[in-house]
C-alpha cells in the first residue's frame, strides 16, 4: 500500500496526508498563484472543493501546523498565504 506524504522543503516536515489533503494544497497554490494572499471562507473552500466544512477545517489546521500556509482570520474570511516549496512523496510502507 502507497502512503502520501506532504513534505515542507524549507523545514523538512512530513505530514502524513491523503488525497483530500492535496487536492486543498494545489487548490491553494494554483489560486496563490495567479492572485497571491487570497481571502476566502471554510464555506467557500468546502463548496469549491466538494468536502465539509469540518473536513476542510481539520487539514486547515494540519496544513497551518506543518507551516504550509498561514492564515490570518478577517471577520467571517481568512486570508491565505502559500508556502511553495512544498512536495508530495509516497512511500510503499
Amino acid at each position: 500500500m502507497n502512503n502520501l506524504y506532504l513534505l515542507n522543503e524549507d523545514t523538512k516536515f512530513q505530514l502524513g496526508c491523503n488525497e483530500v489533503c492535496r487536492r486543498i494544497y494545489n487548490h491553494f497554490a494554483s489560486l496563490h498563484r495567479e492572485n497571491g494572499t487570497f481571502r476566502s471562507s471554510v464555506k467557500t473552500l468546502a463548496s469549491a472543493l466538494g468536502y465539509s466544512e469540518s473536513g476542510i477545517r481539520y487539514w486547515l489546521s494540519l496544513l497551518k501546523d506543518a507551516k504550509v500556509i498561514t492564515i490570518t482570520r478577517r471577520g467571517g474570511y481568512y486570508d491565505f498565504d502559500v508556502n511553495h516549496n512544498v512536495s508530495f512523496i509516497t512511500s510503499n510502507h
